[in-house]
Order: C-alpha cells, then sequence, then structure tokens
C-alpha cells in the first residue's frame, strides 16, 4: 500500500499539472508579403501582417526605403495569422524554405517573409502559387477591408 501511495505522489509531482502548462509559442507572429517584377500601373507596395505592431514596425523597418514609410502595419489576431500561414501551399513552402537571393527568379513573383520576433524565413514564388496563395489570404481578412484591398494591389501586379 505504501509502495502505490509512493508512486502516486511520485507521478504527481513530476507531472505537469494542466494549469501550468505552458501554450506552445506560436510558429508565425508575422507575415510580410513583397512583390517583385514589372510593376504595372501605381506600385504595388508591400503588406505587413502582424500580431504585434512593435513586431510589425522591426518589419517595416527592414523593407527598402522607398517602401519603408508608405507600409502600413496589419495588426489581426494570432488565429487570423495563423489561418494564413497554415494555408497549404504557403505552410509547405516555409517548411521547406531555404536560403533565397535578392535576384527575381521570373518577371513576376512575390516574396514572402514569415517570421517570430526576429527570427524568421524568406521564400520567393512565382506567379500560379503566389496568386493561389493570395487568394487564399483574401478569403481569411475578408473582414479587415484595409487590408483586402492591399492584397488585390499585389494580386494585380501578378495577374
Amino acid at each position: 500500500m505504501r509502495a502505490i501511495l509512493a508512486i502516486a505522489i511520485f507521478l504527481a509531482l513530476v507531472s505537469p499539472h494542466p494549469g501550468f502548462a505552458e501554450s506552445p509559442r506560436p510558429r508565425h507572429t508575422t507575415l510580410v508579403i513583397q512583390y517583385s517584377g514589372e510593376v504595372i500601373g501605381g506600385p504595388a507596395l508591400p503588406v505587413v501582417i502582424t500580431t504585434s505592431q512593435e513586431e510589425g514596425e522591426w518589419y517595416r523597418q527592414q523593407l527598402p526605403e522607398l517602401d519603408r514609410f508608405l507600409v502600413h502595419v496589419n495588426v489581426v489576431p494570432q488565429s487570423v495569422l495563423n489561418e494564413i500561414t497554415q494555408l497549404p501551399s504557403l505552410k509547405r513552402a516555409l517548411e521547406n524554405a531555404k536560403s533565397v537571393d535578392n535576384e527575381s527568379k521570373t518577371n513576376q513573383n512575390a516574396r514572402f517573409t514569415a517570421g517570430a520576433g526576429h527570427d524568421h524565413v524568406q521564400i520567393i514564388l512565382d506567379k500560379q502559387p503566389s496568386m493561389k496563395i493570395l487568394k487564399g489570404i483574401d478569403r481569411i481578412v475578408a473582414r479587415y477591408p484595409s487590408l483586402k484591398s492591399k492584397l488585390q494591389e499585389l494580386e494585380y501586379q501578378l495577374h
């Protein structure tokens, strides 16, 4: 009986209590989308989607100087950003992200930078996969009209 009681106490001490369990850190807290290629009509400014204004400002400061002052930081709940970064084609591309050079691969492509804090990965995707991802993001951010219009500007450039 003492052995069973000792084992029960030991297991209670070493087992994590659900109240003390830390929620997992989100994989991505910021997503920056930039168009690369020949500009048609007006400029296609980068889009910064983040869960934190401060983190979004840091990413905005990493943009080229010309874009930096015109770009708006779009703050959304973590659940919305999770939904965006879990889009199958974007998730797969981010998981397989490798170092990229700064050269455009084609005339029209999009650069996706996803990060948590200052730790980030960057991918460059051609027109077709970029359009598919942007259309998926469009559906998710439908309740954010200004963000939706900025994404549509990028889609227009890719189209």
